[in-house]
């Protein structure tokens, strides 16, 4: 039986495939961005383990000890996160493990990472011969890290609350913690120029009963400091130490503050190292509260040198206080392991073993 249609006629074929073809665009053409924005951030968040998995190579082929029990990167689509399963660095002297890492960036802005700390963190710092120094951060931490599109880090901030820090068997709640650390885009030749600028800033710590002098108290109010290491950073290692301070690397100490009960203190000047690699200081400090100060370093000297210290120090202080309150200004210098301010050796100090 013949068709009732007559059959299309070559130009209307041509029509009916154009429509098909014109339809078929107007449904794929709408998703062609989104295919190559999921294909862009998997490309991403490849490049993300492929510079962490870098970066270890490179801590690990430094003598860093880096271990980790899983790492996976995951937000799609909006975000680019990547956790770290009980990583664990350990240097020179210095060995951190955490419960988890957690660093984040929104993909069109990579630069800019946060970072999250979830959990207990902890951080051993030791010396040979001395009790390591053990600080706990059982609520995790926070902080931020700034790159530089070349892949150079540009800027590091932490902050962790409710640390305890303990040495020696004595514990010291401290209630708030911030580090920065930052460098340039290209380290220095010489030494004229920071090659990393550090700050530092301890809020609210508490001292052991009977550690405190009792003229201080055990309430540490802030602490907190601020410098730059000249010229390219050494290794904490005494090969690459010794030949930086041999090249006349030092540390510029901007600021050093301490809160503590009447005592005030603001140091500020340079730090270098000695032959045998043990501390040099030229400082200027001002100083409210010496007398108490004083009365509490004054077991540790003799009779006779705690009668000139007092002398010393009443001509040397003014009334320059917020409160017309006498504020010493004096030279504080670091040398053969001694501690002097002014002319007077305060206190001995024990010898740094790199």
């Amino acid at each position: 039986m013949p068709s009732m249609y007559p059959a299309p006629t070559p130009t209307r074929r041509r029509l009916l495939t154009g429509r098909r073809i014109a339809l078929l665009l107007l449904l794929f053409v709408p998703l062609l961005p989104v295919a190559a924005y999921s294909l862009w951030w998997w490309q991403a968040a490849r490049m993300v383990e492929d510079g962490v998995a870098n970066w270890i190579a490179d801590q690990r082929a430094n003598g860093a000890v880096v271990e980790h029990r899983g790492l996976v990167v995951a937000g799609f689509p909006f975000t680019l996160r990547a956790v770290l399963e009980q990583p664990h660095l350990a240097t020179r002297g210095a060995d951190w493990q955490g419960s988890r890492l957690v660093a984040q960036a929104a993909p069109w802005n990579p630069t800019q990472v946060a970072l999250s700390f979830p959990g207990l963190q902890k951080l051993s710092l030791a010396q040979p011969g001395q009790p390591p120094v053990e600080l706990t951060a059982p609520q995790g931490g926070s902080g931020e890290a700034v790159w530089r599109l070349s892949g150079s880090l540009d800027r590091l901030a932490l902050r962790f609350t409710g640390l305890t820090a303990e040495a020696a068997g004595q514990s010291v709640p401290v209630d708030a913690l911030d580090v920065t650390a930052s460098q340039p885009e290209q380290l220095p030749a010489g030494h004229d120029a920071a090659g990393l600028s550090v700050t530092l800033a301890a809020d609210g710590l508490t001292l052991p009963d009977g550690a405190a002098p009792p003229a201080l108290g055990r309430q540490v109010r802030k602490a907190d400091l601020k410098l730059r290491v000249m010229g390219r950073p050494p290794r904490p290692e005494p090969a690459s130490l010794s030949a930086w301070s041999r090249d006349g690397g030092t540390v510029e100490l901007d600021r050093l503050a301490l809160d503590w009960g009447p005592l005030g203190a603001v140091l500020s000047g340079t730090l270098a190292l000695d032959p045998q690699l043990q501390p040099q200081a030229a400082l200027t400090a001002e100083i409210r509260g010496a007398p108490a100060v004083l009365d509490a370093v004054k077991p540790m000297m003799r009779p006779n040198e705690a009668a000139i210290a007092r002398t010393v120090l009443t001509m040397l202080s003014r009334p320059t206080g917020p409160n017309g309150e006498p504020v010493l200004t004096a030279p504080v210098t670091v040398q053969d392991r001694a501690l002097f301010v002014g002319p007077l050796r305060v206190a001995a100090l024990p010898k740094v073993v790199w």
